[in-house]
């Protein structure tokens, strides 16, 4: 996709450094941070939503999730992925989201 910010990211025409890397996605911080640590996790291949590849994807995010927790010593974090007409950029992306408030709207 020639107009996706992420595959322009993933593919270096926009440089952004990654935080971790694999064979499927990479993690970058968030340009509009929504809490204290606030990374994207994506995948370098344009798939629009998780409803593409479901339980592969699952499993890998779920890994880097915790192995970036790992690296970073925090004790809890969230993921949020927003499918369909609910995602404001079109490439399957996962909000990683750590040092959050226990008393937070959802």
């Amino acid at each position: 996709m020639n107009d996706c910010v992420f595959c322009k990211i993933v593919n270096g025409i926009i440089k952004t450094d990654f935080e971790e890397e694999t064979n499927n996605l990479v993690v970058f911080r968030d340009k509009y941070p929504k809490a204290p640590i606030h990374f994207l996790i994506v995948t370098k291949k344009h798939i629009q939503d998780i409803k593409s590849d479901k339980d592969a994807l699952w499993t890998s995010i779920g890994k880097l999730s915790v192995d970036l927790a790992e690296k970073l010593k925090i004790k809890g974090f969230r993921l949020v992925h927003n499918a369909g007409d609910a995602a404001s950029v079109k490439h399957m992306h996962v909000h990683f989201l750590g040092e959050v408030s226990e008393d937070r709207e959802v």
